[in-house]
């Protein structure tokens, strides 16, 4: 799997760690969207794309590039794609044994925001790509942006079943 950011502008194509990419003004369509079907809607579709999204490139990593990958490796590279594709500086925290919540801390976040398109647009993609990892559906709680300090941050949790 390439590990560069590929911009080939005779084909016109942007290709991240090996998978074709288009750049967009992520900010203006997560509030385009909150405009157009309210936040809860708009929530609620992106999470589902980007939950798909997650446990897609944890399958194709895991399954096509490296079987043998850990789950911290197939994490590791996960974390890279996101810092080049423009999402932020991700941390991820799985504690020892899955004991605990999980710790999602993005820093310089492409998007501002904890609710709508902006929290589904960060948080749902490892939400999937932990549910594919780890074997159990897993949800976001307690998410907060911290303005000063331009981080948004999480908990990712077994999604309770009731």
């Amino acid at each position: 799997m390439s590990e560069d950011v590929v911009l080939n502008k005779a084909k016109g194509e942007l290709r991240i760690l090996g998978e074709r990419h288009v750049a967009v003004d992520a900010q203006a369509l997560c509030e385009h969207l909150n405009a157009m079907t309210g936040t809860r809607v708009a929530e609620v579709l992106m999470n589902q794309h980007e939950s798909r999204l997650g446990k897609e490139d944890a399958a194709r990593i895991r399954e096509r590039e490296n079987p043998q990958a850990s789950v911290q490796e197939v994490i590791d590279l996960l974390i890279d794609a996101e810092c080049l594709s423009g999402v932020g500086i991700v941390k991820l925290t799985v504690p020892e044994n899955l004991v605990g919540p999980i710790s999602l801390e993005i820093s310089n976040p492409c998007v501002k925001g904890t609710l709508g398109v902006a929290k589904a647009l960060l948080i749902s993609y490892w939400c999937g790509a932990l549910t594919y990892l780890l074997g159990k559906e897993f949800e976001a709680t307690h998410v907060i942006y911290d303005e000063g300090a331009n981080l948004i941050k999480c908990r990712i949790v077994p999604r309770s079943i009731e």
